[in-house]
């Protein structure tokens, strides 16, 4: 007949359970970030459960951007279209990073309402697609219009 289970043991597997849910429970709050449009970012009132860390994407706003050539960095409008944000940015930006394109950034609000943003992505305008496929530096597959053929004979091998 088997031997009941002790109840000191029960009581050190119920702690060691416990235990692992609370740290997997604040490693993970900790961790979420919510990606979230402009508008979305400003009608958060009321939501304090979205936590202190956002990720949100938008397009810049042309003629916003404001570097100091000091300081790497730059302070821009970001909008969704129908709402803006101010954003600050500290570190050194991408180069696709220009008036009007879509930006994702991820950081938390100040208490003046403007963005810090710890990390900026910016996204490759889709002109540069078409701006290549007009011109020669576009590649096509392999078989379709490859280098035009040489006007004279082919030499042949000795």
């Amino acid at each position: 007949m088997p031997r009941p289970l002790s109840v000191k043991i029960a009581i050190a597997v119920a702690f060691l359970v416990a235990g692992f849910v609370v740290l997997f429970g604040v490693g993970l709050k900790g961790s979420l970030v919510y990606y979230l449009t402009v508008g979305e970012f400003l009608e958060r009132s009321g939501h304090e459960d979205l936590g202190e860390n956002y990720r949100i994407n938008g397009n810049v706003v042309p003629g916003s951007i404001q570097k100091d050539p000091r300081v790497p960095g730059a302070r821009f409008l970001m909008t969704d279209g129908a709402r803006q944000l101010a954003v600050v940015y500290g570190k050194e930006t991408p180069d696709t990073f220009v008036d009007g394109s879509e930006v994702v950034v991820e950081g938390s609000p100040r208490p003046d309402g403007i963005f810090m943003a710890s990390t900026l992505l910016a996204k490759c305008p889709s002109k540069y697609e078409a701006q290549n496929r007009k011109g020669d530096s576009y590649k096509k597959p392999a078989g379709q219009g490859g280098p035009p053929a040489s006007p004279g004979p082919v030499p042949t091998p000795r």
